[in-house]
This record gives structure tokens, C-alpha cells and sequence, in this order.
């Protein structure tokens, strides 16, 4: 009896521990993580002036300017291979060429910034730097031969909200505002461990987020 008891209660430890993991996997990845991801590219594919994007990550623009352009962008984002994929169809949907988006595609989860300062404290500086090297070179080249398989159509892809927008005068500034308090609330959401700063940060910066809106934006 007392055996049966045990293992019932040992079932029970184990489901609780498989929601447990459940409920923070969703608050880590998905709601503090693929959501601010997703506003973040659709504030891209509809805030962000095509003309602005294309003469440096068009199908056009000199490879020279746009592979670095798209690497470094990734270097500095502190995203994982699933936050990565809303970035990379806002930028794609805003104009950007199939090789600088894969490029960019790459070296975001691989080469960021936690990524590499994990790697260096935990494994050692000559790894971080060897991963760094070898994620760049692999994204350039994984981009190149991308663009030469499968070539972009004549007209980029573009969203109806760029049209719709296109004879609008965008200021930089309220862009460089929203596009801040957006990663802010993606890199505090996944970036703090304790649950009290992390959503009294959040919230304040939704705050922010909604005066940004409404004080810059018509609708």
C-alpha cells in the first residue's frame, strides 16, 4: 500500500514539475519573448520607410554594404533562433534581399551579444571568438549561395502598409523611440530572472510604449 502511495506521489511530482516547466517556458519565450518579437517585426514591415532599407539591404545594394550591415545588426541583438524568425520576416517584408535577411537570420541567435558572453565566461574567450568568426563567415556564405539559388523576384517584397505609407513623411526619431522601448521590453523579459522587477519594468515600459504611440503616432 505504502508503495502504491509513493508512486502516485512520485507521478504527481512529476506532473507538477512538467507544468511548472510549461509555465515558465511560456512566460520566458513566448510572452516576454515571440511577442515583443512579433510587434517588433510588424512595426518594421509598417513604420519603417522602404526607400530608407533598400539602398543598403536591398537585392541591389553592393554586397560589401549589406552582408556587414546584416551581420552586425544580428551581433547586436540579444535573440534565440525562435525570436529571430518575426525579425527576419519584418526586414524581408520592409525590402531587404533573401541574402542579407538569411545572413541575418544566422548570426542573430548564433553571434549576439549574451550568446558570446555566455560562451566566453563558460567555455573560455578563444571559443567565443572562434564561434563569432566561423558563425559570420558560414551566414555570408549561406547568404550568397541563397540569393544565387533562389534570386529575388524584381519588385522586393513589400507589405501593404508600406504603400499605404509611402507618401507619409516619417521622423526618425519617433522610430528610434518605439523601436528602444520595444527591444527594451524584449531584453528585460528575457534577460531578468526575478519575477518582480521584470514585470514592474515591462509594465512601465508598456507605459511608455503607449505615450510613444499616441504622442507620435496618428492612427
Amino acid at each position: 500500500m505504502s508503495g502504491r502511495l509513493v508512486d502516485s506521489m512520485d507521478i504527481y511530482f512529476v506532473l507538477g514539475a512538467g507544468f511548472a516547466a510549461i509555465y515558465d517556458y511560456i512566460l520566458a519565450h513566448t510572452l516576454f519573448c515571440l511577442v515583443p518579437a512579433f510587434f517588433i517585426a510588424g512595426a518594421m514591415a509598417a513604420l519603417i520607410p522602404k526607400d530608407r532599407l533598400l539602398p543598403y539591404l536591398g537585392k541591389d545594394s553592393p554586397k560589401i554594404v549589406a552582408y556587414p550591415l546584416a551581420v552586425v545588426s544580428g551581433l547586436l541583438l540579444a535573440v534565440c533562433s525562435c525570436t529571430v524568425l518575426p525579425l527576419f520576416a519584418g526586414i524581408r517584408k520592409g525590402g531587404a534581399g533573401i541574402g542579407p535577411a538569411i545572413a541575418f537570420l544566422y548570426t542573430a541567435p548564433a553571434t549576439n551579444i549574451m550568446a558570446i558572453l555566455y560562451t566566453g565566461s563558460l567555455i573560455g574567450w578563444d571559443i567565443a571568438l572562434a564561434r563569432i568568426a566561423f558563425s559570420v563567415v558560414f551566414a555570408v556564405a549561406v547568404g550568397i549561395a541563397i540569393s544565387k539559388i533562389f534570386p529575388d523576384e524584381e519588385e522586393a517584397a513589400g507589405s501593404d502598409a508600406f504603400k499605404k505609407n509611402a507618401g507619409e513623411k516619417q521622423s526618425s526619431r519617433r522610430l528610434i523611440y518605439l523601436f528602444g522601448a520595444l527591444l527594451a521590453v524584449l531584453l528585460v523579459g528575457t534577460r531578468i530572472g526575478e519575477e518582480g522587477p521584470k514585470y514592474g519594468l515591462v509594465l512601465a515600459l508598456l507605459a511608455v510604449i503607449a505615450w510613444i504611440i499616441k504622442r507620435y503616432f496618428s492612427r
